[in-house]
């Protein structure tokens, strides 16, 4: 966070040579079809550099936030996001904002490995044990065809940055009953990969599995 908040105010060369970006070709290429991007990612290292490096690349940027409950402190960090051109979409605004955003071809980030309360969750594998994950993003791809990649940040030796970006899944793997729940399982499953390679850059600390499957107990 302190990398995040130190970057904003540092030029645009200055981010650039901070943070190293991969896979770009694989963003361009699913922005190509015009549909936008459902961009999935993880609380995972300094997470909030990732719109600023992919809207310095030239393609619009869009993330899905909600209001913390401190209102200043709200403020100032959605005024940091937006400071390089970042919309900041409301996650109580409801789809059509959204969609919106996405048919102006934007590419939207959006965090799935919480268990976020008062959106459409279902359980997925997720280090071995059912953990309820947003499905939202999953709905929405395939319900309307827009690409969705996985995409994480990661922090090396002397604060440097790298930004890892995957190429687009499949969607026509997903089709038929439920495919949306095989979708949010195989983007869990990237999170998970970034986790076991290098779990002391993930904040954890949210409880990922303190609702579990009918009377199991919550794991704190």
């Amino acid at each position: 966070m302190i990398d995040f908040i130190n970057l904003n105010y540092r030029s645009d060369d200055d981010f650039l040579r901070t943070v190293e970006i991969r896979g770009m070709e694989q963003m361009e290429t699913a922005l190509s079809l015009g549909r936008g991007v459902i961009a999935i990612t993880a609380h995972y290292s300094a997470w909030e550099l990732i719109p600023r490096a992919i809207k310095l690349k030239g393609h619009k940027v869009g993330i899905i936030t909600r209001n913390l409950a401190h209102k200043g402190t709200s403020e100032y960090f959605n005024s940091l996001r937006a400071r390089h051109g970042t919309e900041i979409i409301d996650r109580g605004s409801g789809i059509a904002r959204l969609m919106r955003v996405l048919r102006d071809n934007t590419a939207v980030g959006i965090l799935i490995d919480q268990d976020t309360m008062g959106v459409e969750s279902d359980f997925v594998d997720f280090m071995g044990l059912p953990a309820r994950t947003p499905v939202g993003p999953a709905q929405l791809a395939l319900r309307f065809g827009i690409p969705v990649l996985t995409l994480h940040i990661s922090r090396g030796k002397y604060g440097k940055y790298l930004l890892l970006i995957d190429e687009p899944l499949d969607l026509s793997k997903y089709e038929g009953d439920k495919g949306y729940i095989r979708l949010t399982a195989d983007l869990t499953g990237r999170i998970e990969e970034w986790v076991r390679e290098d779990p002391e850059q993930w904040v954890w600390i949210h409880e990922r599995w303190a609702r579990r499957p009918g009377f199991a107990p919550g794991l704190r």
